[in-house]
């Protein structure tokens, strides 16, 4: 299936091919290192049938380890694209295979092929179509091997089809939006980067070398005003001849036209008229002292200011001139680069346009785990928002302020809104259920804190890129310890729990407390807050519940401005 016909153009099919190899190296060394690793999982969650899914993985990673060789030559690797869709079908039906032994369609290990899907569609450059077609292929390779395998279904196992299908169809759709959005940010990115270089081949084919070409020309003529009218009356950028004061002594008539100036009028101006406040500074402490002292200056990139008021993007280059009988002056080639600089702006919105996305999709994951209770998306902008008022009231606190810096904020507020995706592998019928949990339900449902950490720790790798994924990783696991220890899954205390951990566990529980449920009614802002004060120092840290007391009024004004923003004709 060629990359290019799922774009609609094919002017780029050899680069995206290029870092679809680039990327199916990538997803194969994942694939050899979290697949070993979630032996782990099946040797605490599934003992009795350890040796048998080792033998899968094992298998499967030999298979992944084998395209690594031969994907280095040549002939192999034009059928990359296949040969990567091959292997996320094998490690489908790997996991399916496992599913089987452990009761087939009500089996949680079919999370195992989501993570594919969700961390496969986001490292490889896949159009819609490859996308959907490849999910769909997942989906079929799994509901056909577990089907034929467990027929026929009880109302249980269908229960579990149905969920599990639906599940699967969302991971695909919110993925393949992720693909679109991925591949038409590349095209720009690729369209931009070939249009620079366009313009810098027409430029450098313009100008021919343009200070090679002035230095010939002095050396050729006359040392006299002659010369220097001969050559820059034939230059298209700005040549102009300034004195030690910054006067102007000569100019171009293209620079004359492009300062919106007659030659008459520019001489003897000076030329930090021109230029704003910062650019007279790097005029007069800069580039003139430079070139005093008989240095070459280049590349200088400033802003300039026409006669009529309109900025213009310039890089200043420049030497020395001795003409006889005067002190000396100096040279400068100015050149208008406002077009090169619109289209590197064009590039950095690009690529801000894909964080977006990506942060959409990371929104849409999170949202996974709390559709299948009561909880909306209105849940996790809430958490979302009291943890960034946490997080900056105790930036100012010295004890903290080294560790809760502007990136930590920022980690921490994007990866809040996962501490609950370990839901996803939980049984609907302890998930959903209206009364107070058995004690082994409670267990069972303790360990969506394991789940939701392995979860994140599958997709996680050393780029910095990815660092809210470790501190999610943290939170989903330990957003439920307690500062006495007496929480759960690890019994942690004090400050053996990371921060973001204790910083998440105040929001999720202020949250939980001023929000209904089908067992209680919403509890006001004063009873939330008489019911944290007393843990504080038992379930809760004691320094971040002094600063949800010191911001207890943004707590108030976010919930209200949240509540309104989600029911405007209710409010």
């Amino acid at each position: 299936m060629s990359r290019a016909s799922g774009t609609g153009s094919t002017d780029f099919a050899d680069e995206i091919h290029a870092l679809f190899c680039q990327r199916t190296d990538i997803c194969l060394w994942l694939g050899v290192v979290f697949f070993s690793l979630f032996s782990l999982l099946d040797y605490f969650y599934c003992r009795p049938f350890f040796g048998l899914f080792f033998k899968y993985r094992l298998s499967f990673v030999v298979v992944l380890a084998c395209l690594l060789f031969l994907l280095r030559y040549p002939a192999v690797k034009r059928h990359t694209r296949t040969l990567m869709f091959a292997a996320m079908l094998l490690g489908t039906l790997s996991i399916s295979l496992m599913t089987i032994k452990q009761g087939g369609f009500v089996s949680g290990y079919y999370v195992g092929i989501l993570l594919m899907i969700a961390g496969g569609f986001s490292v490889l450059p896949l159009n819609v179509l490859e996308a959907l077609f490849l999910g769909c292929a997942m989906y079929l390779t799994y509901f056909l091997t577990v089907y034929f395998s467990t027929r026929p279904l009880d109302e249980q196992a269908f229960i579990s089809l149905v969920n599990n299908s639906f599940f699967f169809f969302t991971i695909i759709i919110v993925t393949t939006i992720q693909c679109f959005d991925e591949i038409q940010t590349l095209l720009k990115s690729l369209r931009a980067q070939r249009g620079l270089q366009t313009l810098h081949g027409e430029l450098k084919q313009y100008t021919g070398d343009l200070e090679i070409l002035v230095k010939k020309r002095m050396a050729m003529l006359e040392e006299s005003d002659l010369k220097f009218h001969d050559l820059y009356n034939t230059i298209q950028d700005i040549v102009v001849l300034i004195d030690a004061e910054g006067a102007i002594c000569m100019i171009n008539h293209h620079g004359a036209l492009l300062l919106e100036r007659s030659p008459e009028q520019l001489q003897d101006a000076l030329l930090m008229e021109f230029l704003p406040l910062g650019g007279r500074d790097i005029l007069i402490n800069e580039i003139i002292p430079r070139l005093s002292r008989n240095e070459e200056v280049k590349g200088v990139q400033l802003q300039m200011q026409t006669g009529s008021g309109r900025n213009i993007e310039v890089e200043v280059s420049g030497n020395r001139v001795e003409l006889p009988g005067h002190e000396a002056h100096y040279q400068l080639i100015i050149r208008d680069i406002s077009l090169t600089k619109e289209v590197e702006r064009q590039v950095i919105e690009s690529d801000q346009l894909l964080d977006t996305s990506r942060q959409a999709a990371i929104f849409g994951l999170a949202r996974l785990a709390e559709c299948r209770d009561d909880n909306t998306g209105a849940h996790l902008l809430r958490i979302r928002e009291y943890t960034r008022i946490l997080a900056t009231e105790l930036a100012d606190n010295p004890e903290l302020k080294q560790s809760v810096t502007g990136q930590f904020i920022e980690d921490l507020c994007l990866s809040s809104v996962l501490h609950d995706i370990g839901k996803v592998g939980i049984p609907d019928a302890i998930l959903l259920k209206p009364d107070r949990l058995s004690t082994q339900e409670f267990e069972a449902m303790k360990r969506h804190c394991l789940f939701g950490s392995s979860a994140l720790s599958s997709a996680e790798n050393d780029s910095d890129s990815l660092n809210f994924l470790r501190m999610g990783q943290e939170i989903a696991l330990y957003h439920h310890e307690r500062w006495d220890g007496a929480g759960y899954p690890k019994g942690l205390s004090g400050k053996d729990i990371p921060l973001s951990a204790r910083i998440v566990t105040l929001a999720d529980v202020y949250d939980a407390l001023t929000s209904s449920r089908t067992y209680k009614p919403a509890y006001t802002h004063e009873q939330a807050r008489m019911l944290i004060v007393a843990d504080s120092g038992h379930r809760f840290d004691p320094a971040i519940v002094n600063a949800f007391l010191r911001r207890e009024q943004d707590f108030i004004s976010a919930r209200r401005d949240l509540l309104l923003h989600a029911h405007p004709h209710g409010a």
